[in-house]
């Protein structure tokens, strides 16, 4: 008898103990840290690709330090290597291109209009050409590959001229380093007088 008795207390007690770990689970699973368990791999898929959208986000951002200094070279070439620092080195590069192409060219007009880029004058050049129709379009295609950089804003056919030759009047513009001071007032300034692209 007191075996039975025995196996029945402990049955019992194996069965409050048992009853006792289910009531505690579901006390936990319907808890909140239980439900955070659950949603935990979903909050980690998220949170995941929230992180690949701010690394493409900042893929640009990357390696932002050399590019600006090459960018600040490379500006540096372009102002060295391609803008005049005078009116003589402007008319000496149109010298240049007339006579590589044959054309003639008339009294050019420079005016000097100020920029908001310190140290860079923008230089107006009012000009025209004459020359046989392949010596106008040979000196239209020089001077947008010439390596001082001229802009050629406008062109339009002037008045006939003999032996088949075309007149263009053009409008170019340049721009002129000038240094480190401000350009401003050179607005009211400045026309110079070319003669013959010299």
């Amino acid at each position: 008898m007191r075996t039975i008795k025995e196996a029945r207390r402990h049955f019992l007690l194996l069965l409050g103990l048992l009853l006792a770990v289910a009531l505690g689970s579901a006390a936990v699973l319907f808890s909140p840290m239980g439900r955070a368990s659950r949603t935990g791999p979903q909050r980690l898929a998220q949170l995941l690709t929230e992180l690949r959208v701010k690394e493409h986000e900042n893929v640009p951002l990357r390696g932002i330090d050399e590019k600006v200094a090459t960018a600040k070279e490379q500006i540096g070439n372009f102002y060295q290597q391609r803008l005049p620092v005078s009116y003589a080195a402007i008319s000496e590069e149109l010298g240049k291109v007339v006579g590589e192409t044959g054309v003639q060219m008339s009294a050019g007009r420079y005016s000097a209009e100020g920029t908001e880029v310190p140290g860079v004058q923008r230089i107006l050049v009012d000009t025209s050409i004459t020359g046989n129709y392949l010596q106008a379009v040979k000196f239209v295609n020089a001077m947008e590959r010439e390596k001082m950089f001229f802009l050629i804003d406008s062109v339009a056919l002037g008045r006939e001229q003999a032996a088949g030759n075309v007149q263009l009047n053009m409008r170019m513009e340049t721009y002129l380093r000038t240094g480190e001071r401000k350009t401003q007032s050179a607005d009211k300034a400045a026309t110079h007088e070319a003669g013959n692209g010299e």
